[in-house]
């Protein structure tokens, strides 16, 4: 299935989702506890996929490239994780113990049932993961967060971000 790469994107897209300003892949990793090195491979593949755009400078980071609910959690998953399956097939079925050294034609014709099986479930998932965008996460996430809490999350950004302008701020010189 997806790994960290895919639950790291889509909490760090829906935290963009819910954001007007842009956010930093710093912020990001340190409101989430994730590591940074690893959130900004995601987000140069994210932003190779055309999902995020950067903004440079002090108040820069990142921002959707698309209103929320024209990014499909599918595509997010695919940025991330481009070669995942859900299955791999090992093709074992000429290995049987009752085959001594070759196996008959019967049970190796055709598609493994197991793996045809497998690939319409994959199929079933990806239809659904592609029916689905970031809004759909956003209103799922709002149904179930307290008010306080996005209230929070918000302001714990903006201080961030005013905590770095201030830093890169020049001192003024007294006449």
């Amino acid at each position: 299935m997806y790994g960290a790469g895919a639950e790291y994107a889509l909490h760090s897209l829906l935290t963009l989702a819910t954001r007007t300003e842009p956010v930093s892949v710093r912020d990001l990793a340190t409101y989430q506890k994730i590591p940074e090195r690893f959130l900004a491979k995601i987000f140069t593949r994210l932003k190779e996929a055309g999902l995020v755009v950067g903004i440079e400078g002090i108040s820069g980071g990142f921002a959707l490239a698309r209103p929320a609910g024209a990014i499909r959690v599918m595509e997010v998953l695919a940025a991330v994780d481009p070669d995942r399956t859900l299955f791999a097939c090992a093709e074992i079925r000429s290995q049987c113990a009752l085959f001594d050294a070759t196996a008959p034609g019967w049970a190796t014709a055709g598609t493994c049932r197991i793996h045809a099986f497998m690939l319409e479930a994959e199929r079933v998932l990806q239809d659904f993961l592609a029916s689905r965008s970031l809004s759909d996460l956003v209103c799922e996430f709002e149904s179930k967060a307290p008010k306080k809490f996005i209230q929070e999350t918000g302001a714990w950004f903006q201080e961030r971000k005013q905590s770095r302008a201030s830093r890169k701020r020049p001192e003024r010189r007294q006449a």
